[in-house]
């Protein structure tokens, strides 16, 4: 929801950081709800069963965004925004609510690996 708050400030800057900034806000909160559901969890009558590879699947891929996130974010507050729009190479400022946005981001990667070591690939995988 952090990244939602800045939309309309990144979109009146350039429109792609502002298409970045929904993006990532619609993403995460997705996956937040489906990591709260875990339907990898249930078979087609609601039963459930061992969903580990689906499981596996869905950690890694949070673990990975997450860091790309906060890695992205390192870059533009040390060398500057890459690639793209207007400000491509200004240097951005910290904020608390971006650094509150990467701490909460450091912390679901740390449940996430936790998560992952609790799912272990079965030996049919």
């Amino acid at each position: 929801m952090i990244h939602g708050i800045n939309i309309r400030e990144h979109l009146n800057e350039w429109w792609g950081y502002g298409l970045f900034f929904l993006i990532a806000a619609a993403g995460q909160v997705l996956y937040g709800l489906v990591l709260l559901v875990r339907p990898w969890q249930y078979d087609e009558t609601g039963g459930r069963r061992e969903g580990r590879r689906q499981a596996r699947l869905f950690y890694q891929a949070g673990i990975a965004a997450n860091c790309f996130f906060i890695l992205l974010y390192l870059v533009t507050r040390t060398v500057g925004i890459p690639w793209l729009g207007p400000a491509a190479g200004r240097v951005e400022e910290a904020s608390l609510l971006g650094l509150l946005t990467k701490l909460i981001e450091a912390a679901l990667v740390a449940s996430l690996l936790t998560l992952l070591r609790r799912a272990p690939v079965s030996p049919a995988q």
